[in-house]
This record gives C-alpha cells, structure tokens and sequence, in this order.
C-alpha cells in the first residue's frame, strides 16, 4: 500500500449527484464483513470483481454506469484512465498522483492501492446451492421421439361408408371430377425454382395442350356426341377446324401475358424476428389425431380460362362447346325422366356450394366411376355455364329426386344426392343422424370440416371418443358439445366434461376448471381442491377463487374471513380488488354469499377509481351494486357513480422523457409479465424465475431457457432452450412451482404465446400444433405441403400468424382466427404504391403495416407506416437518433419503436397513428432492449437485467433490476 499526502490541493474529495460510476469502495471501519458481503452481492453482475484491503473491500463494475451517488451505500468510484478514484480530480491534481490502481481520497490526503496487494474474492462461495436440485442435461445426441398420431384417420368415400350398397359409376364422369380436383391439387404441389430450361418447358407443354385442345374440339366439330341410352347427338359444327390455328397463336399470347403480370410483393427480407430457429433442420415425420383444416380461401378466376372464354365467345368455337354440352345434358335430364336413377346419379352434375368457380369448361363431363362423396369443402373448379333457370330446374329436379329416394327407403343414394348433388352438407349430416348412421356422418363431418361442436357429438354418438376428444381439445369445443349430450348420452356428456376440466387445469385456469366440473356431484371433491390450489398461489388467482367460493361453497366463504378484509383494506391491493370485481360481473349467478362480498368491497372500489387504480365503468359499477342489492348502499351514493379518470396520455402535448434503471443486473435472455407486477425471466443456463415487483427472485426453476413461451392464463409457461438442431423444452406450472422435462424437439420456429395446450410451431413446410400438456410427440392438428418454409409464427389470444418463405425468395403470410383455427387469409403482400422500400410487419393481433423512413426539409426523422385499407401516419423521431438503427413492434393499437447510436438508445411508445410518441424511454449506451406487448402493457427489457413495464390502459410504470 501506498499512501501519498498532497494536502488541501483536493478541492473536492466526495462524488456528488449524478456519475458514470464504476466501482463501489466499503469501508471496514463502517461495514463488517457480512453486510461488505451482502453489498457485494446485491451489487454483482456479469463481469464484475471484488478484492479484499485490510481497510475495506473493492467491488469493481463490468463497465461504468450511471448512477446517482447518494444512493450508493459504499463510496461511489470514478473511472479515471485504467484507475479508480473516489473523487473528482482536475488535470493538474491528476497528474501528482502516483501509479495505482485506486486512490482514496480523505480530506485531501490520497491512498494509492494496487490490486495485486488484494485478495481476490469469490461471492460464489458464499452462497448455498444445497437447497437447489441438480437436474441431468437432454443428451440431445439420441435419436429425437417420432411424432405419430393417437389413432389414424382415413377419409373414407360415401360409397366406402356405404359398404357397396351404391352401384359402381360411369367412367365417363373421371374427367369432369378431375377437373374439379384439380386446383386443389395445384394448391398442394410443392414449388420448386424454375430454371430458363424448365420455363421453355413449361411453356412447350401449354402449346401442347392447346393444340390438344384445338384438335379435339376441332374433330368433334362435325362428329356425332357420344350416345347415351336416351340417343341425343350433339350436332354439327362447320366453323371448327379453321380457328385451330389462331386459337394457338391466341393460347401462346395468353401464357406471355400471364408471365408478364406483376408478380406479388413479398414481406419484408428481413431476418426472421424471435423466437426463430435454425432454417434446414430435419425432424421426424407428424401427424395429427385429426385432418388439418380445409383450406377455405377464396378461389379467383383462372385467367387463361377468362382469356379462352372470351375467345370462344368471338368465334365459332362457342357454338360448338355449347352444343357438345347441351348434349350431355339432355342425356342426364333424360335418364332422370325414365327413372334410371342409378345412371342418373353417376352423370349427374353436382350444384355450386361454398365453392366458388375458377372458370368456363371446355370440355364435356363424363360419367361418375362411382357414388362417392369428394371431401372438396371450400374448393373450387371450372363450371359450365348452366343459367339460372336451368340451374334452378337441376336443383328441383335433384330434391324431388331425393324425395322419391327417401320414400323408397334409398337412404345410401338420398344422402349422396344431398351431399354430392346439392351440396347441402349440413341437411345430409342431420339426415344420416335421424337414421342413426352416426359412424358415416361422423366421418362426413370431419371430411368436410363442419362445426366442432358438431364433430364431437357425431363422434360422441358413433362412439369414437379418443378423436371426439381431439376434436374438442383442437378446437376447445367442450362447452358447445355437452350441452348436447347431456339429455340423451349422459356417459359421453361426463367423460367430455371431465377431459375439459382436466384440459383447462393443463392450461392453468384452476377456477373455470372447478366451475366445468362442479355439476358431477362425484368431482367435487377435486373441484374444491383445485379452488384450494388456486388460493395458495396468491395474487389475483387467489382473489379470483374467494369469487369461486362464493359461488360453489359458500357456506366455506365465512373461513377466508381475514383473507377478505386483508385484499379490502390493503393499500397495495387494488389489482386483487379489480380481479374479485371482473370475477363478480362474470358470473352467471349469485349466492348470499358473492352478494356479501360485492357489499364488502363496493366502498373501495370507489376509492381505486378516484385513485385511478381502478377502470371500472359506470356500468359495471351498477352492474356491482345491484349484485350487492344492499339498499341503504345505494340510497348513501351521491349522483352518479364514478367513472374511470382519463388517461393522462391522451392530454399530454409534449412526449415525456424518462430514464431506464443505470444499475446492471443478472444477464436474461427473456422475460414476460406475470399477474401483480411479477415477471417470469429467463436466465440461460441458470434457469428460470419469477421474480418479484421489487425485482428480487421469488422463486427459481432448475430449467435451462433462453426464452419464454406463456401461457394466456399466466399460470403455465413453456422454457425453451436451442440444443444444437434441437429445442429443449419444460413445463413450468407457476401456480404450484413444478417443473415437467418434455425432452427435445426439432423445429424451425414457435410461438411466443399458446394456449396452455396447444403450441404451434413451424418445421420446413408444415405447421403443427403441439399437444404440449401430454409431451412434444402429440400433434393436435396440422397443415402440411406449403408453398414454402415456415420462417416465423406470431400468435396472439384472437389468431395466429404464419409466415412462409418461398423457393422464390417472395413471403407469404397465412392467417388463422382463433381458437377453431380457420383460415382468415393467405398469400403475398403488394408493393407498398408510393414507399417501394417499406418495410412488412406483420402484428400478432392480425394484419400487418407498412413501415419506412422518412425525413422532412429540415432532415428530421420520420416513421411513415401505413395499414392496409386505412390512412397513412407519421410518427416524428428523435432527431438527435437520426442514422440509427431503428427496430419497430406492434402491439395492440399501439406501436413501439426502440432506436440505437453508439452513445444513446432510446424506446418510443405511441398510440397507432399519432404524430408524435406519448412517452419514451432512454436507457444506457449499448443496451440492447426488447420490446413485447402483453395484454393492455409494453414490457421493454435488454440483456443486463433492467425492465420497464408500461400499463398503457392505466398509465402506470414499473422499472426494475434483476438481482
């Protein structure tokens, strides 16, 4: 040690205010050794030190933060070229100081200490892991689990479900059913990148079959229709053979013309935002317990078949189309008026349904190889052109049809002539059930992708219940199915009712899970265990279950007395007494019991809205006191009750600037906003925990994550890790703080977000819903063979979001509704008219915006961004952050922008199209902050342990540190 006197010439021996610090000194003389101890490891992060001194002990920053001095407990130290120093020197007193590697400054005399004087401490040790379960690396080596389905599924034919009661079909029908298949097996066909060889192919082959085409029509001109037992020819043609040749030049204009429109706009070629994995990585083969939807999008016009039509309307080519087709239909019409109804019905043409057309036929329908139902729900073909009057003649022609087919006790073909013929799905399937064919309308239904609720009770009545609970699990149908099997199947009724209520505790909601239960008297035991379960894990759950309780045992409710008057009268309390209100006005019905509790806490309520913690409005306030019915209550109330205040966010006319946490703390890769201000973060190798409002760990899980994944009920979450090729995954139930190992997966991309049982994710070109409450080699549902590779996946309570790479390098994005899983829309997006370098950003809570920057005359920042059908907006940036990088989310009905230099990063929160931010946030150089919107609250957090939860709806911050 050295010591160097150089008197009064220290002006100023203590930092004061605000510093870049990077280090903390803790005097012996002040602090013993255990409270040195606990400052060092409230103070640890990432890359720190710590030394011994006979004086005191030295903890030593990764890097300089800024931190206020006076709320350091040790002595705050400064960085002065590679030493630290406790006070702020100037140049001249800087240079009489003596090499060191830190100076103590009291009093104008100066200590210079060298580090390696010092003992180097190890915090480590002195924390006990002991209590802390040592869990066994996935050796992900092994060969991964193969995905297979619980029970196959085949879609089976009506002839097939039959059992041969309908006679074999015509041949002569292949054609025409083809032609209706054949767009849907255009869907399906994998694209590949063409090279200029394969384009000349191509093109060779279309020429091809236009001279076909030519040839056959031109030949069949002057030839006689082909004969059927009613004898009608179809005519002559003399126009035919000399329009062969321009209706080839035409053909070949047309495919050029078709090259030459402009190809779609594809999404943004940006890298894939998390969570996202590697591209390429194989996996085993899936499939699910149930067919993946039809894919129900809207069908457009082929433009070749517009294009021909228009050609054959100007030349002598329609007449002869016309003609051959108008044979074959006075063929049809004539078997059904002779009462040859078993060839009738193999050349009859089926009726427009759903589906809509892709164009005018040129050729003539042939004959059904047999009666069987096609599964083609929501697809779409070529049609003739029939009229409204002859398309109405058909239909009264196949319903007295099916009349006379039901009279004669028929029911095989009466029910094809409703499904096939007329394309009345919904009265074939309700037929079938009045015969109690409830195998054959089961599989119909799931065939043609009916109602689920639909689906299980056909199922239900067939007996099949393993794919009725699928079903109903797929598309969280329980509540519309048991009502309807409750009066006649009682059985099924309780076995669909106890996997619902096993499926909604899986997903973490313990109270709907004792509600759905509740009315099987032999359950109610585990009912009131789940509501004790619920109670133990605190917070708004637990508020949540006081309701419950209420409800189902009331008479239980007078033991939780203490319990009541605690979330009454706690000043910190109020989320709890919001939860008990929005549990009260979900309620169906009341007890004495739920009417007493309204009474209890009415008064506070009133106190939170004044308080603007509360968000109640009017309404339900009146909702709540008419619950309560406590007349002198309501005679004691002034005017009108209280409406919620107004966001002050909405007034404000300047953006309010505030500053981030300056302390580092422990490195997270991830976090999500729990109930009650908690946080569930992700720590890498060290696990994961739930960490408190005060950011202190309330309780770690032994499960590796570098990200979350929860659940909308914020009781279950999944913590995923990347293994090499492979995505390790747990099970965490943050209610009961358990863990579940579900082994390893390979995948390309996962959701942020699921249900609780169904995640969905992406793997080459399939999609797959994961049964994850069973395992990750369950699929609940699935798409495969797409047009391209499933590049990212964003979900949000309402739809799910796919977006697929193509082999051409163009984006699509295919949108789900939720939680049935129906096709919304899918395909590329345009090029933005007037920003050709917009960015696509797709929002997890359906659509998507077009993103650019901009400057005006003064060369301030802009972000122009424009949604699809509405105006465009910009939202003024920073001009200090102008050449930054810029990163934009988008949340619900807000947008967040978070902007980095190499000295500032700043975030922006603004309503969706504002001009300016209504607050923004700046954090220290170098953070890299993450943005996610949770519900009606932004959480932004970066890779040292600092996170900032803004609630937009009640205009509440929260900044924390993990430590």
């Amino acid at each position: 040690m050295t010591e160097t006197a150089i008197g009064a010439q220290i002006r100023r021996p203590l930092l004061q205010g605000r510093h870049w610090i990077a280090g903390q000194w803790l005097p012996a003389g002040r602090f013993d050794e255990a409270a040195r101890q606990r400052r060092i490891l409230a103070g640890w992060h990432a890359g720190a030190s710590a030394y011994r001194f006979p004086d005191g002990d030295l903890l030593r920053y990764a890097a300089p933060v800024e931190q206020l001095c006076e709320q350091l407990d040790g002595w705050p130290l400064q960085l002065l070229g590679r030493a630290l120093c406790s006070a702020p020197l100037t140049e001249a007193e800087y240079q009489q100081l003596p090499p060191a590697d830190l100076w103590l400054v009291t009093g104008g005399r100066a200590q210079a200490l060298n580090l390696a004087d010092a003992e180097a401490l190890r915090p480590g040790d002195w924390l006990d892991a002991s209590a802390y379960a040592v869990v066994d690396m996935y050796d992900c080596r092994h060969t991964l689990p193969r995905q297979v389905e619980q029970a196959p599924v085949t879609e089976q034919s009506l002839r097939q479900l039959l059992g041969g009661a309908v006679p074999p079909a015509s041949p002569q029908q292949l054609q025409f059913l083809q032609a209706l298949d054949h767009p849907r097996q255009e869907a399906s066909a994998q694209p590949a990148p063409q090279s200029p060889w394969r384009k000349r192919l191509i093109v060779a082959a279309v020429l091809a079959a236009c001279v076909g085409l030519g040839v056959l029509i031109a030949a069949g001109s002057d030839a006689p229709a082909p004969s059927y037992d009613a004898g009608s020819n179809a005519g002559s043609s003399s126009g035919g053979p000399s329009h062969f040749f321009p209706l080839l030049a035409l053909a070949a204009l047309a495919y050029r013309f078709r090259d030459r429109r402009a190809p779609p706009r594809q999404a943004a070629p940006a890298k894939p935002a998390k969570p996202a994995g590697k591209p390429g990585k194989g996996g085993a083969a899936a499939q699910a317990l149930i067919p993946a939807r039809r894919l129900a999008a809207q069908a457009m016009p082929q433009a070749w078949r517009d294009w021909l039509a228009r050609a054959a309307m100007t030349s002598h080519l329609s007449r002869v189309l016309g003609r051959r087709q108008a044979a074959y239909m006075r063929a049809m019409l004539a078997m059904f008026e002779t009462g040859r109804i078993n060839e009738a019905l193999r050349h009859a043409i089926p009726l427009g349904g759903d589906g809509a057309s892709t164009g005018q036929a040129f050729g003539t329908p042939n004959a059904r190889r047999d009666l069987s139902l096609t599964p083609r729900h929501g697809s779409a073909g070529p049609s003739i052109q029939l009229g409204d009057e002859l398309n109405q003649h058909l239909r009264q022609l196949y319903r007295r049809t099916f009349d006379k087919l039901d009279r004669e006790g028929k029911i095989d073909q009466a029910v094809f002539v409703l499904a096939e013929l007329l394309q009345a799905h919904a009265e074939a399937l309700d037929y079938l059930e009045r015969h109690e064919r409830f195998s054959q309308a089961a599989e119909l239904a799931l065939a043609w992708d009916m109602p689920a609720a639909l689906i299980v009770r056909l199922m239900c009545k067939a007996g099949d219940l393993p794919r009725a609970l699928a079903v109903a699990r797929r598309d969280h149908a329980f509540a519309h199915a048991i009502p309807q099997l409750e009066s006649r199947w009682p059985e099924a009724a309780r076995q669909l009712r106890e996997e619902w209520a096993q499926s909604l505790v899986e997903q973490g909601r313990w109270l709907e899970a004792a509600q759905a239960i509740w009315p099987l008297a032999s359950q109610r035991e585990r009912a009131a265990q789940w509501l004790a379960q619920a109670e133990e894990a605190g917070g708004n759950l637990a508020a949540e279950a006081l309701v419950q309780r209420a409800l189902l045992l009331p008479d239980t409710l007078i033991r939780h007395e203490s319990r009541i008057l605690a979330i009454r009268d706690g000043e910190n309390q109020a989320a709890e007494r919001a939860a008990i209100a929005h549990a009260l006005l979900a309620a169906g019905q009341h007890t004495p019991a739920s009417r007493l509790l309204a009474r209890a806490m009415f008064n506070h309520w009133l106190v939170d809205q004044d308080n603007r913690e509360g968000r109640l409005s009017r309404r339900q306030l009146q909702t709540l006191l008419n619950i309560s019915q406590d007349g002198l209550l309501q005679a004691d109330l002034p005017g009108k009750l209280p409406a919620p205040l107004p966001n002050p966010l909405q007034n404000q006319k300047e953006v309010g600037w505030l500053r981030a946490p300056a302390l580092a703390g422990l490195a997270i890769m991830d976090a999500a906003l729990l109930a009650n201000g908690r946080l569930l973060v992700a720590l890498g190798e060290a696990g994961a925990a739930i960490v408190d409002p005060r950011g202190k760990i309330a309780h770690r899980f032994p499960a590796p994550a570098d990200s979350i994944v929860l659940a909308d009920s914020g009781q279950v979450a999944l913590a995923v890790i990347w293994r090499g090729d492979a995505l390790r995954v747990h099970r965490l139930d943050l209610a009961r703080r358990e863990q579940q190992d579900l082994g390893a997966v390979a995948l390309d991309c996962y959701a942020d977000s699921f249900d609780g049982v169904g995640w969905a994710v992406g793997q080459d070109r399939q999609i797959r819903v994961l049964d994850v409450a069973r395992g990750l080699h369950s699929v609940l549902w699935q798409v495969g063979d797409l047009p391209g590779r499933v590049a990212r996946v964003m979900r949000s309570p309402n739809c799910e979001h796919y977006e697929l790479a193509g082999d051409d390098g163009k984006m699509q994005l295919w949108q789900y509704s939720l939680p049935g899983r129906r096709l919304q829309s899918r395909g590329h997006i345009p090029v933005h008219e007037s920003a050709k370098n917009a960015t696509v950003i797709p929002s997890p809570w359906g659509s998507y915006r077009y993103c650019w920057l901009a400057a005006d005359k003064n060369g301030h920042p802009w972000l122009g961004n424009h949604p699809p059908g509405q105006k465009e907006s910009f939202l003024a940036l920073p001009p200090d952050m102008a050449g930054g990088s810029l990163n934009v989310t988008l949340g619900r009905g807000w947008l967040a922008v978070a902007m980095s230099r190499e000295a500032a990063v700043c975030t922006l929160l603004a309503r969706a199209g504002a001009d300016a931010p209504d607050i923004a946030f700046s954090w220290p150089a170098g953070s890299k902050v993450q943005l996610k919107m949770q519900n009606d609250s932004w959480l932004m957090f970066d890779r040292q342990g600092r996170i900032v939860t803004m609630d937009m709806e009640r205009c509440s911050i929260s900044m924390l540190t993990v430590s």
